[in-house]
């Protein structure tokens, strides 16, 4: 046995293994990061259009106001009136699944 063979007693890799196996890793990488990149892509398009969407929403609720339509106290009333509808519809929901849980 020759003292080279004694060195390398693990895994040779000799210069066209290394190159193909650093393309391979290269190939792997850009493919998970063009991945990554179309999901910030999506999210950013996704989150641009709910703001947009809220945006014009509340323009339509401001011109309303300004156009005296709606008094920014009767505003407040309906939305007073309106939390209390839900608080009593939650509270109707929250006796009605206990009820449930006692039946079962």
């Amino acid at each position: 046995m020759s003292s080279a063979d004694e060195r390398g007693g693990g895994i040779r890799i000799n210069g066209p293994l290394l190159n193909l196996l650093t393309i391979v890793v290269g190939v792997i990488a850009a493919y998970f990061l063009t991945i990554q990149s179309l999901r910030v892509e999506l999210a950013e398009k996704a989150e641009g259009r709910v703001v947009s969407t809220l945006d014009r929403r509340l323009n339509t609720i401001e011109v309303m106001l300004r156009e005296g339509v709606v008094s920014r106290d009767q505003f407040h009333e309906f939305s007073r009136n309106i939390e209390a509808r839900l608080t009593r519809i939650e509270m109707y929901l929250t006796d009605r699944s206990g009820e449930n849980v006692g039946n079962d």
